[in-house]
């Protein structure tokens, strides 16, 4: 098949390049002139340099694709609300409206838990069908949900599309990219205390998410959409298997989410004064009062999706880190 991808040179969308190059499709990115592509021309990778808030870059690559993948998003938490906004709705505007006028087969969109803001006080794991926890933590969850919904309305007018929901993203390569970034604060020594410790999360290996992408692609029907969470663990507890793994010492605090907040009041002051950034942003304190688990049952039971356990997928990730 012919695949046209938005992404493709960023954490998720390498890796998904690799799995779908493996499988011998035909492959189209859309790149910024910045973006680092070496990887994807080493993949054989078709590249078409643009933006995807402008239609017209994109159209010459995305003509006479069978699907067009969804993964560009603005990740960054300290990016302005207009920036993210930018990216993450406007150009998921773009690239629907385009998909729809071209006629494009299927539209696939990589969106992400914090789409549904968090899941239920008590522990128990959000479904595809859970509605989402308002207010939305942070301006990237509150673009990814409205991203969806810019989705929805080309739905409506025809355009078959699937959408998926990864949950924490770890995993080699990417050093400081998914949540690759927090492991190896932990591993470094960088984390001085654990802030809600009890917090149940779920975390899913790249290679993993590309194949249930790819699953998703072969067998599900128009409309479908699926979390792919991978597995669930308490946070305090993947940061004492983390700190066991690489053999360094865990963080000795625990400090719920209230006392959290109260600290960096107290200390925002001095961090401002001498141009430091804070150690947690507001967004992502407001996160960590939350849990982030999420149930998968839909994707291992329709598509036979099975992601492999953390105690799998940890080790290698870890000793990848240490080496970086």
């Amino acid at each position: 098949m012919r695949i046209f991808l938005t992404g493709a040179s960023g954490y998720i969308g390498t890796a998904l390049c690799r799995r779908l190059a493996a499988d011998g499709h035909e492959l189209r990115a859309l790149v910024r002139p910045t973006s680092d592509v070496a990887a994807l021309n080493e993949l054989g990778v078709a590249l078409f340099e643009g933006d995807i808030t402008d239609r017209y870059s994109m159209r010459e690559g995305m003509s006479g694709a069978d699907w067009v993948i969804h993964a560009a998003a603005e990740l960054d938490l300290d990016a302005s609300e207009e920036r993210m906004r930018r990216t993450n709705v406007e150009g998921t505007e773009s690239v629907a409206s385009l998909a729809w006028k071209l006629g494009i087969g299927r539209l696939l969109a990589i969106s992400s838990i914090a789409a549904f803001g968090g899941s239920p006080p008590d522990g128990s794991p959000s479904t595809e069908a859970s509605p989402p926890a308002l207010p939305l933590p942070t301006a990237y969850g509150v673009t990814k949900r409205a991203a969806d919904q810019a989705i929805a309305a080309w739905v409506e007018r025809g355009l078959r599309v699937n959408t998926v929901y990864p949950s924490l993203v770890y995993g080699p390569p990417g050093k400081k990219q998914g949540f690759n970034a927090t492991l190896r604060r932990v591993l470094k020594g960088r984390l001085p205390a654990v802030v809600g410790a009890d917090r149940r999360i779920t975390m899913v290996h790249v290679d993993d998410l590309s194949d249930g992408i790819v699953r998703v692609m072969e067998r599900s029907e128009p409309g479908e959409n699926f979390l792919l969470a991978g597995q669930r663990i308490a946070l305090g507890e993947l940061v004492y298997e983390v700190s066991r793994l690489a053999g360094v010492r865990p963080p000795r605090l625990r400090i719920s989410t209230g006392t959290a907040a109260l600290l960096m009041l107290i200390v925002r002051p001095f961090y401002r004064l001498r141009g430091y950034r804070m150690p947690l942003s507001a967004g992502q304190l407001a996160s960590l009062k939350r849990h982030w688990n999420f149930d998968d049952s839909k994707a291992r039971r329709e598509l036979d999706w099975r992601p492999r356990a953390i105690e799998a997928g940890l080790p290698p990730t870890i000793e990848f880190l240490k080496a970086t």
